[in-house]
């Protein structure tokens, strides 16, 4: 995912999901705040490994490392 130069993000949320390689993951979600007339919106910024490796997003709780090609599984409920 692209961030604008200069935006902040903010972590919204982590959680575990499982690898194809049977390892545990951390999954982090940042989201980029905005304000739009008495309105707050956060966009998803990005979707990151703990040591921020870069995730592909297949589906809801469904992902895959980019530099590896291991898939991973949440089963959180607020998984993205």
């Amino acid at each position: 995912m692209l961030l604008r130069r200069g935006a902040v993000v903010i972590l919204k949320r982590l959680y575990h999901a499982h690898g194809s390689d049977g390892h545990v993951y951390e999954v982090h979600v940042y989201a980029e705040p905005a304000s739009h007339t008495n309105a707050h919106i956060e966009r998803l910024a990005k979707v990151v490994l703990a040591d921020g490796g870069e995730l592909r997003v297949l589906s809801k709780g469904h992902y895959e490392i980019v530099a590896t090609g291991v898939r991973l599984e949440a089963s959180d409920p607020e998984a993205v």
